[in-house]
Formats: C-alpha cells, structure tokens, sequence
C-alpha cells in the first residue's frame, strides 16, 4: 500500500456501476483515469450466464491491469423479489418464505448455493442477507425481504446465511444497519427517520447484527436514514461517526467493512449531493461507497475526496485505515478462482422447488381442508409491478390469473395495482350472478394499494368459496375474513405459482 497514490487508494474506496452488458466508455475510463477498483452489477448488465462470465472476467482484467489489485465485483443477489442471476441460475425464495419454512438449515442451504453459483460466475461479494427486523407492515422497501417481525428468527436465520456465503467463499454484507425495518419511508425516494434511543435499539434492531458479527459477517451496509435520538447533527447514518466510530466500531467492535447503500438514492442525492455525501460517509468511517449507476457522479466523488485529502479535512490515516482493511479482504476473496468454498451436496432445481413448497402454504386451513376448485372457477389479479427500486425487473406480461386459468379452466380477470370505484365495480359486474364455483384473489401488497384491499373485501361480500394470494407482503391477507381461505406467497413468480397450483391440487 505503501507505493500507493492518493487516488489510487481512494479508487479502492469506490464500487461503481455503468448501464450496459459489456464495459462502457464511461467506465473504462472511470477504472483507467481515477483507478476505481470495484464494480457493481445489475439486471441491466446480465443477459445471460456466459455473457455475465465474460463481463466479470473482463472486469477483473481491466481493474488489475489498472490499480494493481482486483476488483470486488457486487450484487444484491438476496433472493425472492430482490435477484439479479439470469434465467437458469439459482433463484432461490425470499427472506421471509425462507423463515417461513421453518429450518434454518434451508437458508444456510440456500446461501451457499447462491454463493456456489456466483463464485462459478465471477462474483466475489454478495449484498445480502438482509437483517432489518420488519416490525412495521407499511414498510414500502423491506418487507418481504426481512426474515419477519421476530428479532429471534431475523438473528437465526439470517446468521445461517451469513455462515453459508462465507463456507461459498465470497464476501457478503449484512444490510441495512442499524435497522431499516421501522420506516413507512423508502430511502430510494426520501430520507427516513426513526425516532428511537440507541437502548431501544439495542433491545431489537440491533440485535441480529450483533451476533453476525460475532459469526464473523464481512461487511455491514449502513441504512439511509436519521436517528435524532443518536445522532444530534441532521445526518444520517452513513454519515454520522457517532453512528459509524462510536456505536458500530469501538462500542459493537465490528472489524470487517463498512459499507454505504447506493449514493444515488434520493435519501443522499437529494439532501446532500451524491460526491458530497461519499466524502462525508468516507470522513465519518465508512470504507467502500456505492455510486452504483452514474460513473460522471464516481469521478465527480473521487476529485472531491482528494482534495478533502489534500486540504486535511479527511485525515490520511483515514484512507489509509479504510484501504488497508480493503485490501486484506481482497486478498482472501477477489482474486478469481482462489476461493476455496465448500461446494452444497443439493440438487438446486429439486431444493428450491422443496423451498418454495414449504414456504407457500395456506395460514388458515390445515392441509386438504380448504376449498376445492369447482368446474367453473374465476381468477383475478394485477400484473406484475416494480414495487420498489430496489426489487428486480420485472415480467410485466405475468399474470397469476392467466397462469391459474390455464391449468384449472374457468375464466381470469386483471385489474390495475391501485383500483379505483369504477374499475372495482366493473369487476364485481363480471363476476357476480355468473355461475362461479370459486373464486380466487391474487394481491400484490394490496395493504399499500388500497384499491386492492377494498376490492378483496367487496369480493369477500360476494359469498363465492373464495380463496386470496398474497404475493409479496402477506399483510394483505388481514383485511379479508377467516373464511377466505388465505395462502402467504411471498413474491410475484413462476415459482410461486406452481408451489399454489401445488396447493390447490391437495385440496379436498
């Protein structure tokens, strides 16, 4: 390190991202001009799996080539509504279908599969699991990402998983400390805030991180958000050093790296500026800043930390404290095909199946009991949505009804993602009075679309046998009676809606 420039160092201290599936111009330039020496990978850049092996290998080279060193190559590859693998990869559930199968070992499973394949592809460093304990239902970003509400199972299950990416031989990061789960705010939009003591914290949020970090997590990517009870300045966590310094290294002694979420978010972009606030979150602590999509906006950050460097607002010994710890994660981890990972003794294709069926299940009805499909069932759902920046792209063509028409007959109706009056009662015209046997609802976090919930409850009044689907967030499934029967599927899939045709089948 010692041989080092200062940009140099700094261009180890950046991950940044570009809009293409091979290397642009922007970015090329990006690793040869200012010598940034990480990368962060989305859908937009993976087309297929040969192509995705290609892109990290080039990667690698031109990063090498350039500082010295190679790249950590991210991803958030959590699983469920948050994936960015191609058709063909490991697709595993969601954080909360993984809780709701009950064994922990399934997660550990599932993380070291995920981090089998992504090793195999050339990925080093997944952004997963998240730890935020979900413990507000008009959570616009996490829900169906967290393991649930329950800090005990959060801390199990998500430990499992740390434990499965490290057997893989890759990085991963616990996210979104210290808690992003008590918010109705998304920090892709705004700047949350949470008013809370760090006593209160300690008692709950932070209790998963906590023992992550005694299980030996890598990482830690810090939450976009205020907390004025904590922190007295109006600067959120990724920027606070009594957040970073005083709680989460010298009180919680975390040793691995501290990470920033995206510096594009509104949360930053808007309130402080995207170069502004990496030098701010490398001055307060953090060691790797996220400008994940706009590479004029990481060589805007990289000048701007130089000459913050330069005029002794940021201390050497920062950047020389943050680089080093880089460093010595790189060498264990970014070099390709080194890691020595244990490799998952499952049949992927056969587990996640055995995942999604034990995840996706009736909450009211024992199995076999609830009601059967008659000859004349009707289907309803919206399409597919992207309810939130940070979920995956979508196929906006999906629709459950349809899938569910093919394989059980009757008829299948669409309606938008927040219906209003008109539309819900055009809806019950063609339904009620026809003749159904039964009648199935599909909702994709209907508790955030109103529309949805009143539309379910204006066809609860229909008295059909009806059945309801929550995809995505399964609070939907409170604003209907116990005598709907009531099935939890997690997220908005070709997965999820073999393991209910599955269900339906062992009806009766």
């Amino acid at each position: 390190m010692g041989e080092m420039t200062l940009k140099q160092k700094i261009g180890q201290m950046i991950v940044a991202g570009f809009p293409t599936g091979e290397l642009s111009e922007d970015m090329i330039r990006l690793i040869r001009e200012y010598k940034v020496g990480n990368v962060i990978l989305f859908s937009h850049n993976i087309e297929s799996r040969s192509q995705l092996k290609g892109l990290c290998d080039s990667i690698q080279r031109l990063v090498k080539e350039e500082t010295g060193e190679y790249a950590f190559i991210t991803i958030d590859q959590e699983g469920g509504v948050v994936r960015r693998l191609p058709e063909g990869s490991v697709s595993i559930p969601g954080a909360m279908a993984l809780a709701q199968t009950g064994d922990k070992e399934h997660a550990y499973e599932a993380a070291l599969l995920t981090g089998q394949e992504l090793r195999e592809l050339g990925i080093n460093f997944n952004l997963a699991p998240v730890l935020d304990i979900n413990n507000n239902p008009d959570n616009p970003v996490i829900g169906v990402r967290s393991f649930g509400p329950d800090k005990a199972v959060v801390t199990e299950f998500g430990c499992a998983m740390v434990k499965g990416y490290l057997d893989a031989g890759i990085m991963c990061s616990v996210k979104h400390f210290p808690g992003h789960g008590d918010t109705a705010v998304d920090s892709h939009l705004s700047l949350p805030s949470i008013r809370k003591p760090y006593e209160e914290l300690e008692q709950e949020e932070l209790i998963p991180f906590i023992e992550a970090f005694r299980q030996g997590a890598t990482a830690v990517t810090l939450a976009h958000i205020l907390f004025p009870r904590i922190e007295k300045e109006h600067l959120p966590v990724t920027m606070s050093e009594t957040m970073i310094q005083g709680i989460l290294r010298n009180r919680l002694g975390f040793k691995g790296l501290v990470i920033s979420d995206c510096l594009e978010m509104n949360a930053i972009k808007e309130y402080f500026g995207t170069a502004s606030g990496a030098k701010k979150a490398i001055k307060a602590g953090v060691d790797l800043v996220f400008i994940s999509h706009t590479a004029g906006l990481a060589a805007e950050a990289v000048r701007e930390i130089e000459r913050a460097v330069e005029s002794g607002e940021i201390p050497i010994s920062r950047i020389d404290d943050a680089v080093e710890r880089i460093l010595a994660y790189k060498r264990r981890y970014a070099a390709p095909n080194t890691a020595t990972g244990k490799k998952s003794l499952k049949e992927p294709g056969e587990f996640i199946k055995l995942l999604f069926r034990d995840s996706i299940r009736f909450t009211n009805r024992e199995m076999g009991y609830c009601h059967l499909l008659g000859e004349n069932p009707v289907f309803l759902s919206c399409f597919a949505y992207r309810s939130t920046l940070a979920s995956s792209r979508v196929m906006e063509d999906l629709l459950f009804a349809a899938y569910m028409q093919e394989r059980f007959g009757g008829a299948s109706y669409s309606f938008s993602i927040d219906p209003d009056s008109k539309e819900i009662n055009e809806i019950l015209e063609k339904i009620k009075d026809k003749g159904y046997t039964n009648l199935v609802l599909g909702t994709y976090n209907g508790h955030l679309n109103r529309g949805q919930s009143i539309l379910a409850k204006e066809l609860e009044k229909l008295k059909i046998p009806m059945a309801m689907a929550a995809f995505r967030n399964p609070y939907d499934l409170d604003e209907v009676g116990d005598g709907v029967d009531k099935i939890v599927a997690y997220e908005y899939s070709i997965q999820s809606f073999e393991a209910v045709v599955s269900l339906f089948k062992q009806c009766g």
